[in-house]
């Protein structure tokens, strides 16, 4: 559409790079990072002196007394506007305080995310000033906590496939029905924006579309099920919330009727990032705690790190740490922009943050050797905590499709457009030769570049690269469009490769921007935050020595898994698996006990409220944190 935002990954999908987005790489105000840094410097101070993070994971919650004094700090504000009682950050140094609190205790990092990141997002994106004016301020002082509730039994990361309900009444109030599963702060939380189908008017027709709505506990017919126990990042609460005729009185509709699909996504979006935050700090951890004891372990009369085997390990940690960091604040930077739409590189940015965190708690189990699978030291725990970033806000395989279909979009209107002018060839002269132009118009979108110093010597070789798989992610686009036609979104396996294709020129354009911005940093004498470190300082000839080894190993393990991707197109082995699957899904027996989330399941583990609370009995649902 003629109007719309122009995104960087949908770009590439078309084969260009759009320079005017990927550089400048983005930073914070000099006065916004002092502000930032101070407020992680006391938040630091209190957490690593008054908070356990072993006791919170075996309590399965964050001390009430953290809690309060976390609400005088100002924590649950941080990106709440000025004007409504918080401190106003931009998303990207939010971001950098969530990565902080969700490396000490990703309990609290979800806490602090759904309050923030997407429970009272939806209000600050679609509330009227009314909405605003009551719930900000007291959700800045963290007096009311949000959720988000948007996932049912059903209804995972189908959002659009949601059952809860809600039926306008003559007075203009709705009657809401339904229920919503694994809502995050859902035991105590004051503010609730929830989704439900509703019937609105589209084209002089009643249809069924989302609507959002803002909910209190206190509203008859709203009740709260027992906290769920979890795997891994324990401090978190989740809950199910259940629906039963809960009147909503007009106002507290969020938006317009109908457009609940839309503040759902753009919420979502800004749920991603701060994931994606989150991940990249989690691998900057394994990488710290993997290096330390690498150093002072000994086997074999030398330190581990004296071993090639445990240097790739280490070196990968570092590369995947970098790639990460950068891929992070480049997608909270876009979202600061607000000139582009970063839906795509919010779900490319979450999607390999969170790989790379996987393979990071991966390798520093391995190499804690048998203290990593056992209790007493960080790396079982870690090892669980980072399990659920890969399914949090769109699992990772429906968001590597939702890369690739949405990726797909443009190439296939253009088709559409060459199909007629291969009817009339002559006619339609003037189209094909755009066309063929456009085919060639790779390097940095076809312009000047927007650099304000010339690429350093060994980042041109990498750009040289970006532009030459950017051209193979067209020509595969439009090969897998001709081949299977309206049939694509059926073709999982083609649509996600194309989808990890697309990612990974992402996040490698990313890294190279970061780059970039680190060697101008240092040919300016400005001060910059190297990487894996939090003091700005000027670079020195060492220290850009170590960024260009970074990227460069960074930039060639991205190009092996694009190749990989791209190899794998050819389908060699899907009818295979097809067939494989298919016989694994006919010949093998189907569990016959009770599914655990079922009512006799439930039954069967009375405790499923977890270890009762002063003045709680067990299987009581919490209500508090």
């Amino acid at each position: 559409m003629a109007n719309e935002k122009p995104s960087l990954t949908r770009e590439l999908f078309h084969g260009t790079i759009d320079d005017s987005i990927l550089f400048p790489y983005p930073r914070i105000s000099d006065q916004e990072d002092r502000l930032v840094s101070e407020f992680i410097g006391r938040l630091r101070a209190y957490c690593e002196a008054n908070l356990d993070r072993e006791w919170i994971d075996e309590n399965e919650r964050i001390p009430e007394e953290a809690i309060e004094e976390l609400k005088r700090m100002g924590l649950f504000g941080i990106s709440i506007p000025k004007e409504h009682g918080g401190m106003g950050l931009s998303q990207s140094a939010y971001c950098r305080i969530f990565e902080y609190v969700t490396g000490f205790d990703p309990g609290l990092g979800i806490m602090l995310g759904v309050h923030l990141s997407i429970g009272i997002k939806g209000i600050q994106l679609a509330g009227n000033e009314a909405q605003k004016a009551l719930y900000l301020p007291k959700a800045a002082t963290g007096e009311w906590f949000a959720s988000f509730a948007l996932t049912e039994p059903e209804a995972g990361s189908d959002a659009a496939g949601i059952k809860s309900r809600a039926e306008r009444q003559d007075d203009g109030s709705w009657i809401l029905n339904g229920s919503k599963i694994w809502i995050g702060n859902g035991s105590f939380s004051e503010i609730i924006v929830a989704f439900a189908q509703t019937p609105v008017q589209r084209d002089g027709k009643t249809v069924d579309r989302v609507t959002a709505f803002i909910l209190r506990p206190g509203m008859p017919g709203f009740e709260r099920g027992p906290a769920l126990r979890k795997m891994g990042a324990r401090g978190s609460n989740q809950a199910e919330l259940y629906f039963k005729d809960v009147r909503v009185p007009a106002e507290n509709v969020l938006g317009e009727p109908g457009e609940g699909f839309k503040i759902a996504m753009r919420v979502l979006n800004s749920g991603r990032q701060g994931l994606s935050a989150g991940a990249a700090g989690g691998v900057k951890q394994c990488l710290r705690l993997a290096t330390d004891w690498a150093r002072r372990r000994e086997q074999f009369g030398q330190p581990l790190v004296s071993y090639e085997s445990i240097q790739g390990k280490l070196a990968d940690l570092a590369a995947d740490a970098f790639t990460a960091e950068s891929v992070a604040y480049f997608t909270t930077g876009l979202n600061d922009r607000g000139d582009v739409d970063y839906a795509l590189e919010s779900a490319a940015a979450k999607v390999w943050n969170s790989d790379a965190l996987d393979r990071a708690v991966d390798e520093v189990v391995q190499i804690a050797g048998g203290r990593g699978f056992v209790k007493g030291y960080p790396y079982e725990r870690m090892y669980r905590d980072a399990r659920i970033t890969r399914i949090f806000e769109g699992t990772n395989e429906v968001l590597r499709l939702f890369v690739g279909l949405s990726g797909l979009q443009g190439p296939g209107e253009a088709l559409k457009e060459v199909a007629a002018a291969l009817r009339e060839p002559v006619k339609q002269i003037g189209l094909l030769t755009d066309f063929a132009a456009g085919r060639v118009r790779l390097a940095l979108g076809g312009g000047e570049p927007a650099l304000e110093a010339e690429l350093n010597p060994r980042l041109q070789t990498h750009f040289d690269y970006l532009v030459e798989h950017t051209r193979d992610l067209r020509i595969a686009a439009e090969r897998a469009l001709r081949r299977h036609g309206k049939k694509i979104p059926e073709r999982q396996f083609i649509v996600t490769r194309l989808g990890d294709m697309a990612i990974e020129l992402y996040v490698r354009a990313a890294t190279l921007s970061h780059t970039q911005a680190l060697l101008q940093a240092r040919a300016a004498g400005a001060t910059v935050a190297p990487p894996f470190t939090s003091t700005r300082q000027p670079l020195d000839d060492d220290s850009v020595q170590r960024i260009l080894r970074l990227c460069d190993l960074a930039c060639m393990r991205s190009g092996l898994r694009f190749r990989a991707a791209r190899e794998a197109l050819n389908g060699s082995r899907d009818d295979l698996v097809r067939a494989v699957a298919a016989d694994v899904i006919a010949q093998t027996d189907a569990p016959t006990d009770t599914h655990p989330m079922g009512e006799q399941g439930r039954a069967a583990h009375p405790t499923a409220a977890g270890p009762a609370r002063p003045g709680e009995t067990a299987g009581e649902p919490r209500m508090g944190m």
